[in-house]
C-alpha cells in the first residue's frame, strides 16, 4: 500500500480536498464522482513516476474510468481505476469490465493493468458516504497488470 497523500516534513499525511462544482459542495459523492476523484488521484501519482498520460477515458455504461499511460520504459499501458470508501478495498473482477479493458488494451497495443484506490475522510465524523468537497486520505492499494 502507498499513500497518495503528501505529508508533511513530520511524515504526518495532508488531506486531499475533493474539487467539485460548488452545487455539489457537501452533497453526497455519486459512484461515478468517487470513481473519478480516484482517477485523478492515480492521475497525479503517475506524473510523479515520470509517467506521460495518453488519454483518459470516462465509461459510465460499466463504471470504468480507465486511461492509456506510457511508463518511463516507454511501455503503454491501459489502467482500469477503481475507487471505494474505507475500510472497502477494491479489488480485480473478471467482469465486463475487465473484458472491456483487455479488449480495448489489445487494440491500443497496451498492457491490461488494475490500480486500487481507498480513500478515508479525513473529518473526524468519519462519513459513511463521501461528500462532495470534504477532505481525505487516500490509499493506493495495488497496482498490477492483469
Amino acid at each position: 500500500m502507498y499513500s497518495l497523500n503528501k505529508m508533511t516534513d513530520d511524515d504526518i499525511p495532508i488531506p486531499i480536498t475533493h474539487i467539485c462544482k460548488p452545487e455539489r459542495l457537501g452533497k453526497d459523492m455519486t459512484g461515478l464522482e468517487l470513481h473519478e476523484f480516484g482517477l485523478s488521484l492515480f492521475m497525479t501519482y503517475l506524473v510523479v513516476q515520470d509517467g506521460k498520460l495518453i488519454a483518459v477515458i470516462m465509461n459510465p455504461e460499466n463504471g470504468a474510468p480507465n486511461m492509456v499511460v506510457e511508463n518511463p520504459q516507454k511501455v503503454l499501458l491501459h489502467i482500469w481505476v477503481k475507487t471505494d470508501l474505507a475500510p472497502i478495498i477494491p479489488v480485480h473482477e473478471r467482469n465486463e469490465t475487465h473484458d472491456a479493458i483487455v479488449e480495448a488494451s489489445r487494440k491500443y497495443g497496451a498492457k491490461p493493468c488494475f490500480a486500487s484506490i481507498t480513500i478515508s475522510s479525513a473529518s473526524k465524523e468519519g462519513n459513511l458516504i463521501p461528500k462532495c468537497g470534504s477532505e481525505y486520505y487516500a490509499m493506493l492499494n495495488e497496482f498490477e497488470k492483469i
